[in-house]
């Protein structure tokens, strides 16, 4: 099977946290775990194509359950235990490097546990621009690009966007208030990892004369678009969220992950293990903290 001569993941770290986790060590599951290992950011599809270029034949269900075990609280501290927190790009997929203390130590003095510290290498950032996009195959070179596989959090600062006329402009095509348009910005803030259909249907039953659909999911893909997320970031809002559950939380303070980053990486956001989910794992968990 090919493999990834750029990856900064070991050849055997699939088999290794098979073994952690007890696991029989099939060709399939350590073709699909090695790949997630090296492209943590992946979709589900973008995963199938990869594996086919590798020349792994993988059942689409073997895929779901090994997605499923990866976000789980055992998989979660077993990927802890054999590569650690990584940096990883949203738009190519892979873990670029390996995180640093300074990075990870004050989410895990808050007993979350960091592992994709997530955001946009330098390639994909020229990408998201229209340049060198097919070296991007997370990312389309279209105003479309809004759509990811990965539910993340996405705090957005609302009042630096209201203080900047500019940024309003860019983001909402309008410098001008809108009360709706206000109270859905602030359904979203207080729901990020919740899709625009729901957020429509809860303003429906609080507003006598809610938004179109239409104009909920346009909302949301311009405050979910990678531009916006790198933006949001600059300014000092950086969220975590949890890949085991719906918890998500702030990142106390961001200028650690940009500080700590690779060279030209644009950090947007964390997946983690929150303290709920870390407790549910393995007794063995404990050594990670």
């Amino acid at each position: 099977m090919e493999t990834n001569p750029r990856s900064i993941v070991d050849s055997n770290a699939a088999a290794n946290f098979l073994e952690r986790l007890q696991l029989r060590q099939t060709q399939e599951r350590l073709a699909t775990t090695q790949l997630l290992l090296e492209y943590p950011g992946l979709s589900a599809h973008a995963l199938t194509e990869q594996l086919s270029k590798r020349g792994a034949d993988v059942h689409r269900r073997t895929l779901q359950r090994i997605l499923g075990l990866f976000r789980s609280p055992a998989g979660c501290v077993g990927r802890w235990h054999t590569v650690g927190p990584l940096w990883v790009c949203w738009g190519c997929g892979q873990a670029i490097a390996r995180a640093d203390k300074t990075a990870t130590d004050l989410l895990l003095a808050r007993n979350v546990l960091p592992l994709d510290l997530g955001g946009y290498c330098v390639h994909c950032q020229a990408a998201l621009v229209g340049e060198e996009a097919e070296r991007a195959p997370g990312l389309r070179p279209s105003r479309a690009t809004s759509v990811f596989a990965n539910r993340r959090a996405t705090v957005m600062s609302v009042d630096r966007l209201y203080q900047n006329p500019g940024l309003m402009r860019e983001l909402l095509g309008s410098d001008r208030r809108s009360s709706t348009r206000d109270y859905t910005i602030a359904n979203f803030v207080e729901n990020p990892r919740t899709g625009p259909i729901s957020i429509q249907r809860s303003l429906e039953n609080e507003l006598a004369t809610a938004p179109s659909l239409r104009s909920v999911k346009g909302l949301s893909s311009r405050l979910h678009y990678p531009k916006a997320q790198i933006l949001f970031s600059r300014l000092g809002t950086i969220g975590w969220s949890c890949l085991a559950c719906l918890t998500w939380g702030i990142v106390a303070e961001p200028a650690a992950l940009w500080s700590s980053a690779p060279d030209h990486f644009a950090p947007t956001d964390v997946r983690a293990l929150c303290p709920a989910c870390l407790g549910q794992a393995p007794s063995w968990h404990n050594s990670a903290m």
